[in-house]
């Protein structure tokens, strides 16, 4: 089954999603969220709706998916053991810190890789897989054949991908353009975006919003991705209302379920939405749909119709649309610099006709015929607020279900039943649902582990015996008193390089460089983070290596770790943007990667607090990029026609004063500062 995940900015939210068809929802911690705005949750909350999601046989998922610095590890420790005294279903991490933290001390939380870790090839998901994450989290920036490929060649593990909500322009974790221009880090949950503000195009004087990408509407495409066998579907959205949880939640829902979503469309588009499209899943390479919002990047609403006529006092709207009192319409302005300007208003119904309606206006708003007008709320779609009264969780233990020839071993207890062939292959969902449900037994569930040692190939139990068997162990398990785990620094220094000034290593337009560098006797090469022909990129790269002596390799996806493993005869360094940001990453990337020399601090810090296993560089001096895109400045930004393209391009854009270059080469876009 397709699992359909929510965003929860605050209880109130999960249980909204819960409640309109949700199988999961995803929420953060008063810390380390990537969404430090939403309302997130305290541990009261995370202990309600750890029990309401065990009774009621649904998920959860707990984002930490911030980038973590070494004198805030002993307070990730506390919210880790905070997250495993109630258990979940997975911790969704950009951190490799993180991840060895959890594989260290608290193994029993599954580990799901972030969006954020930028994860787009088969190299990225496998290497996942080899860290002993359960799920990945596909970048946005994937096209629909994209994804099939890595479903195919990654069967063994989960994949979720995205399919609503607002797009980012820069790919997924390798933005830096807030950080760059603000000081608030995207990769710390304080994203200003940017993407959303305007610049001027020097060359043709216009004003542009050329890096504000539509919000993405999937649709029937979930169906396809259905079909592929994707584990989990993710609708984006944890800073919105009930309203957005709710209608997003009804309509994807009914389309998962084999149902018609036309009716259930207005109410998502109402509650929030930009200009949007399926994004990425179509959209990619020459010719490809334009995915930019234009000049007005606001919630849009949903189209209802336009201006047929103008009184001085009213407007009328060719419309089939149900127009009803206090509905919160608009209208978008042109002004002087040729900016849309939103005017909204509520709508006081004059007049009803067959196929228009007329509603009041005020005589000082410029409004012509032709306009069109736009639903931005629907009056009859106010969202009841559900009751967050609920029963606490209690102390999580780990289960393990074994299924013997003769019965089930529950926690190394054989309990006898009578096993058969299950008519389905749908086995493992179903003991779930039963032993998930714990009732009067003194503890919740931490994690459940399913295991199959019968001979039967999809063994069946009746519903009554095996819920029997659940009471009669549950009642026998004693709960024992976790030791719990204490935070402790036990890195000791493995490697002590200094690489090179990061300036001295850097490409003409791209911040990497697969050309070897030579520097200090090594001669040093940089694999791009991001790659649409992951083997033919590889195999370039063993080549150079093949014939460059004292060559040194710098990693910047986790991907590239996968490679390093294939050739370990080489040595490598984590690169920019295989963000080291702690020592617990460090440490992992030590124990993983063969030859692993160092790396690069995390280019948005200065300094670090030993002891670390490597000594990090500190990058000086370097501006990197602020945007890394798929989207085509040129022709997502600009709307130029890609016919005749020479796929290799340099613009000037400005804005408050500054001066930046958008760098297009083969549909992709860097936008740095100009130097």
């Amino acid at each position: 089954m397709t699992e359909l995940a929510l965003p929860a900015g605050t209880l109130e939210n999960a249980l909204t999603a819960f409640n309109n068809g949700a199988d999961a929802v995803y929420f953060g911690l008063k810390d380390f969220s990537a969404r430090k705005g939403a309302g997130n949750f305290s541990e009261e909350d995370l202990s309600k709706i750890r029990r309401y999601a065990l009774d009621k046989n649904k998920k959860i998922y707990i984002t930490i998916n911030t980038l973590i610095d070494d004198e805030d590890l002993p307070r990730l420790f506390d919210a880790l053991s905070l997250v495993a005294k109630y258990g979940c279903d997975g911790v969704i991490t950009q951190d490799l810190g993180v991840a060895n933290l959890i594989k260290k001390n608290f193994p029993s939380l599954p580990l799901h890789a972030s969006t954020q870790l930028a994860v787009h090839t088969i190299s990225g998901v496998k290497e996942l897989q080899s860290l002993g994450f359960e799920r990945a989290v596909l970048s946005r920036e994937l096209n629909l054949e994209e994804i099939k490929k890595i479903r195919v060649a990654c069967p063994d593990i989960e994949l979720k991908v995205f399919i609503h909500g607002a797009l980012c322009y820069g790919f997924s974790g390798l933005c830096m353009a807030s950080h760059l221009k603000t000081g608030r880090s995207a990769n710390e949950g304080a994203c200003a975006q940017i993407c959303r503000t305007y610049f001027k195009d020097v060359d043709s004087g216009r004003m542009v919003y050329p890096f504000s990408l539509e919000d993405m509407e999937a649709g029937e495409y979930v169906k396809e991705l259905q079909r592929i066998g994707i584990d989990s579907l993710k609708i984006e959205g944890r800073l919105k209302g009930n309203e957005y949880v709710a209608a997003t939640a009804k309509y994807y829902r009914a389309l998962l379920d084999g149902k018609k979503g036309e009716d259930l469309i207005h109410a998502v588009r109402t509650s929030f939405q930009r200009k949007s499209g399926p994004g990425y899943l179509e959209s990619t390479g020459p010719g490809h749909r334009m995915i930019t919002t234009g000049a007005y990047t606001g919630h849009l609403g949903d189209y209802i119709g336009r201006i047929s006529y103008v009184t001085n006092h009213s407007i009328e709207i060719d419309t089939y649309e149900n127009i009803k009192n206090r509905d919160g319409l608009m209208v978008l302005l042109e002004t002087k610099n040729g900016m849309p300007e939103p005017y909204k208003f509520a709508a006081k119904v004059l007049y009803r006709g067959r196929d228009y309606v007329e509603v009041a206006l005020d005589s000082s708003v410029m409004v012509e015929e032709g306009m069109a007008v736009y639903m931005i709320s629907d009056s009859s779609l106010n969202q009841k607020t559900p009751s967050t009264d609920l029963p606490l969780s209690k102390e999580a233990i780990d289960i393990t279900v074994s299924i013997e020839n003769d019965g089930i071993c529950i926690n190394g207890t054989l309990y006898n039943a009578m096993i058969e062939e299950a008519r389905s292959d749908s086995f493992v969902e179903a003991f779930e649902k039963v032993f998930k449900q714990t009732g009067e037994a003194p503890f919740s569930i931490g994690s459940l582990k399913i295991e199959n040692n019968s001979k039967f190939n999809a063994p069946f139990i009746r519903g009554s015996e095996l819920k029997a068997i659940r009471r009669e162990a549950y009642s026998a398990i004693e709960i024992v008193e976790k030791e719990k785990p204490v935070f402790t620094i036990s890195t000791e220094k493995k490697v002590d390089i200094t690489l090179p000034a990061r300036t001295l290593i850097q490409g003409k337009r791209a911040p990497w460089k697969t050309e070897p560098t030579l520097v200090d006797g090594y001669n040093y090469i940089t694999i791009p983070p991001v790659t649409y022909e992951e083997e033919k990129l590889f195999a370039e790269v063993e080549e150079i290596a093949k014939t460059t002596p004292n060559i040194r390799i710098g990693l910047n996806n986790i991907g590239h770790v996968l490679f390093a493993k294939q050739h370990p005869e080489y040595e490598y360094f984590a690169d920019i943007y295989l963000y080291l940001s702690n020592r617990e990453a460090a440490e992992l990337l030590v124990s993983e990667c063969p030859n692993f020399i160092g790396g690069y601090l995390w280019i948005e810090r200065k300094e670090y607090s030993e002891p670390w296993p490597i000594t990090p560089t500190v990058v000086n001096g370097f501006q990197p990029p602020l945007f890394i895109s798929r989207a085509c400045y040129r022709h997502d930004g600009l709307g130029l026609d890609c016919r005749g393209c020479s796929r290799h391009h340099t613009f000037t854009l400005e804005q408050n004063g500054e001066y930046y270059e958008a760098l297009v080469d083969n549909c992709q876009t860097i936008i740095r500062k100009k130097k």
